[in-house]
C-alpha cells in the first residue's frame, strides 16, 4: 500500500516538490507516531500540531491543484476564441495579429490568456 502511495506521488510531482512531500510526510508521520506511542502531553501535543500542518499543506494542495485547473481552462478557451477570430477582430489588426496572439496565448500559458482576455476578448468581443 504505501508503495503505491510513494509511486503516485514520484509520477506527478516534479523532483524537488517530490522529495519535499515526501520528507514533510515522513517527518509528520514519525511524529504522529510518537505522539500515539507515549502518553507524554508534550508529545501528544506536538502530533496534534504536526496534524494542524499537515491539514494545511493538504489545503494549500487542493488550493494549488484547483488554480491550475483554473488556468488550464482559461489558457483552452482564450486558445479556442483566438484560434477562431479573424484577423480584423483583433485590436489594430494587422496580417499577423492572430499569428502573435496565438503565440501568446501558447507559450505564455495561463497567465497569457488572461492577457489575451483583458486585451482582446473584453475590448472586442468577438461577432458570432
Amino acid at each position: 500500500m504505501e508503495n503505491k502511495i510513494v509511486l503516485k506521488i514520484k509520477n506527478k510531482l516534479p523532483g524537488f516538490a517530490r522529495i519535499l512531500m515526501v520528507l514533510m510526510l515522513a517527518v509528520s508521520l514519525m511524529y504522529l507516531l510518537l505522539a500515539c506511542t507515549t502518553e507524554n502531553a508534550a508529545s501528544a501535543a506536538i502530533g496534534t500540531g504536526v496534524a494542524g500542518l499537515m491539514g494545511v499543506f493538504v489545503c494549500l494542495y487542493v488550493l494549488a491543484f484547483a488554480a491550475g485547473i483554473f488556468f488550464f481552462v482559461v489558457w483552452i478557451i482564450a486558445l479556442v476564441d483566438c484560434a477562431k477570430r479573424e484577423n480584423l477582430d483583433f485590436p489594430s489588426p494587422s496580417e499577423n495579429s492572430k499569428v502573435l496572439w496565438v503565440l501568446i496565448v501558447v507559450l505564455a500559458g495561463g497567465v497569457g490568456a488572461i492577457i489575451y482576455y483583458f486585451l482582446v476578448m473584453k475590448k472586442m468581443p468577438r461577432k458570432k
